[in-house]
């Protein structure tokens, strides 16, 4: 199993990340972030990863095929 450790570091390749705001009461994202560095939020809204406040985990490794 992968294990996964937050950081401040922001995506540098595309895939899957979790997401958390700092000092804010939200949950955590799950997050795709594209080849050039963007990604939506659940509203629909696009962002640049570099734009954003918090902290990153991933990417993610898909599950594999039973």
């Amino acid at each position: 199993m992968q294990r996964l450790i937050w950081t401040s570091d922001k995506p540098t390749q595309a895939g899957w990340y979790w997401w958390r705001a700092t000092g804010e009461e939200m949950d955590p994202l799950i997050l795709f972030v594209d080849e050039v560095g963007y990604f939506q939020w659940p509203d629909g809204a696009s962002q640049e990863v570099g734009l954003t406040k918090g902290e990153w985990a991933g990417p993610l490794t898909p599950p594999s095929e039973s």
